[in-house]
């Protein structure tokens, strides 16, 4: 999927600029927050009611931003589908009769469509959705060493144990998303076939036979999507776990610096949520990487499109 990115340059430049300007406002508008709260700890009304506004300011401005990354997200991965899609045509258009009907036309038709589907929700997406989460961390990280190095040293330490345990669900989540990918092909080519020849069952009044057959395959469709949902929420479940555990301990390692006056009591406030953003983002950058990588192999099914 990154050759078709790289084509695709500028609107990705575009795309991460907006990304990074989101996520350094998010972190400043909660880092503003110590000075909230220690103003109004000192009972200094004027500066707390400066550092509301600016942080109300830096929020509003964010969620114009946001809306924008929505958009020119859409359109970079749409974009992106497009490239894909012309590799495939263009093959297809090269082959030789005899070559063409080596497969069905329906799973030529189901790589333009249902993986499309695949490569827009869990491919490309989920890639931006990590970027997004990189500089969450890297904004949220800056942010707790500005406090401490002890926090972010403790933090560090917490993230590589985060980031090793996705990678036991990472060959069972491309086998997941190959068998989606197939019983997808399945069903459509099935249903493609049953209602061509809708005319014979009509005339053979074999109505059941084409609805138990159609719903054959349909809930063979729906088995494996459940069988990689339950996959996905296994994994997430285990991550999102041990990242509340980190959070609890970061929490534990500001309140003894706090207690020694190391650092302001106003970083109680925010440190929980630069830890969660952290951790949670890991997990995130975990799962997205896990699911996009697992996507990226349906490129290989493709004569001549790169999953480079």
């Amino acid at each position: 999927m990154l050759t078709y990115i790289k084509k695709n340059k500028f609107q990705n430049i575009i795309l991460l600029l907006i990304i990074i300007t989101n996520m350094a406002l998010y972190v400043y508008g909660n880092y503003l927050k110590v000075n909230l709260v220690n103003a109004l700890m000192k009972s200094n009304i004027s500066k707390g009611l400066f550092w509301f506004l600016l942080s109300l300011i830096i929020f509003l401005i964010m969620m114009i931003i946001r809306k924008i990354e929505v958009v020119q997200t859409e359109k970079t991965t749409q974009t992106q589908l497009n490239l894909i899609r012309k590799d495939i045509l263009k093959n297809l258009t090269s082959l030789t009769y005899q070559e063409f009907s080596k497969e069905s036309k329906d799973q030529y038709n189901s790589w333009l469509n249902n993986d499309a589907i695949l490569l827009d929700t869990d491919g490309y997406k989920e890639i931006y959705f990590m970027i997004e989460n990189i500089f969450l961390v890297l904004f949220s990280s800056f942010a707790l060493f500005t406090f401490h190095w002890i926090l972010f040293a403790t933090t560090l330490g917490l993230a590589l144990i985060l980031l090793i345990l996705p990678k036991l669900f990472q060959k069972k989540m491309v086998k997941a998303t190959q068998e989606v990918s197939n019983s997808a092909e399945k069903a459509l080519k099935e249903s493609n076939d049953k209602l061509k020849g809708y005319e014979v069952i009509y005339h053979n009044q074999q109505f059941d036979f084409l609805t138990s057959r159609l719903l054959q395959v349909y809930e063979q469709l729906k088995a494996v999507k459940i069988s990689k949902a339950k996959l996905v929420s296994t994994a997430m479940m285990c991550t999102v776990g041990l990242s509340f555990l980190s959070q609890s301990v970061i929490l534990g390692v500001n309140a003894l610096l706090a207690f020694q006056h190391i650092v302001l009591l106003g970083t109680l406030l925010v440190s929980g949520n630069f830890a969660g953003n952290i951790f949670n983002g890991l997990n995130t950058i975990a799962d997205c990487f896990t699911i996009a990588l697992g996507t990226d192999k349906l490129l290989t099914k493709y004569p001549k499109v790169s999953n480079q």
